[in-house]
């Protein structure tokens, strides 16, 4: 996800951190039979998202953002010891 000169921009690194981490949240997050489609309605405190949702989405959130940091500074890690590179 990176161009070439572009390694030291710590901002793209955390952008893609926090683009895979919604994608995967909001894939994550299931809606309830009791909810109503077209347009959804769950119920409070939002309208579209209930509790149930907002905890699924909250500790998802979590989950995605600590996995995909952890794989972040990994990568790094191995950049600079050298055991992979970025370009060839």
């Amino acid at each position: 996800c990176v161009r070439e000169g572009e390694e030291k921009n710590e901002m793209l690194g955390m952008g893609v951190i926090g683009a895979f981490t919604i994608v995967r949240t909001l894939g994550r997050v299931r809606v309830g039979r009791y909810c109503d489609f077209a347009p959804l309605q769950c119920g409070e405190p939002l309208g579209y998202f209930d509790w149930d949702m907002l905890q699924q989405a909250f500790f998802s959130g979590l989950e995605s953002a600590a996995l995909f940091a952890l794989t972040a500074a990994a990568m790094d890690y191995c950049y600079e010891k050298g055991y992979i590179s970025r370009f060839k």
